[in-house]
């Protein structure tokens, strides 16, 4: 296999973007994200013309506007009037006397010092993702008549799930940050590992039969998983 990357800039709006170029002779189709840094990531196959990469850029233009100005929004969130990601939306981390943990009150998480919150927010983060996505688990396998497995919070920097070989679940706790189709899509994707232990044909329809818009769920991950894993 072999790889090049080209460092340059894409021009989006009147700005001057960063942008990484990155060829391999494994791909067959293009691809982009955005880093948290910022940086647009393009992914090519080998010899594809440069105006075939600069056309699907200029098709996804709006699709970089989202991406971009969510990293704006999101910037710096341990501040006074900070947005946390909960749950497919934000919260903003607001100041509040007195408290001795985080207080989720409507749209913002409250604290008592926003510049030293940071340990307190990830340590009220890991809670809500106990027992939301415990509560998740138990729905989705009462609902497909599965026997509910023993499961444990993960911490994991790059996976979202994971099964082990003694049938324990992991869960990612951030994904109390994503949209809650999200988080069926990950305990599914899990749960169908129990009939089948790959990532084959046969597995993909047990994701499916559990979870009918798997697709959807996937695509926002490839999309923002990024985002999350700054946390």
């Amino acid at each position: 296999m072999t790889r090049t990357e080209s460092l340059g800039h894409l021009k989006l709006d009147g700005r001057r973007i960063p942008c990484l170029l990155r060829r391999s002779s494994a791909r067959r189709s293009l691809a982009m994200r955005v880093a948290i840094d910022g940086q647009v990531v393009v992914l090519a196959p080998r010899c594809l013309p440069d105006l075939q990469i600069e056309d699907f850029i200029q098709r996804h233009a709006d699709w970089l506007r989202r991406q971009l100005n969510r990293l704006s929004a999101f910037a710096d969130p341990w501040r006074e009037g900070g947005r946390l990601p909960y749950l497919g939306g934000s919260l903003r981390l607001a100041r509040a006397e007195g408290l001795v943990a985080p207080y989720h009150a409507g749209g913002r998480l409250l604290v008592a010092d926003p510049a030293t919150a940071r340990q307190a927010v990830l340590t009220w983060y890991r809670a809500e993702a106990k027992a939301i996505l415990g509560a998740r688990l138990t729905s989705l396998c009462a609902a497909h008549a599965l026997a509910l497995p023993p499961w444990r919070l993960s911490d994991a920097r790059t996976r979202w799930g994971s099964l082990s070989v003694r049938g324990v679940v992991g869960l990612n706790w951030r994904l109390i940050m994503t949209p809650p189709s999200v988080i069926d899509y990950v305990i599914c994707h899990e749960l169908a590992h129990f009939r089948e232990r790959n990532h084959s044909p046969a597995f993909w329809r047990e994701v499916a039969a559990l979870c009918p818009d798997h697709a959807a769920a996937r695509r926002h991950l490839r999309q923002n998983g990024g985002w999350y894993f700054q946390f």
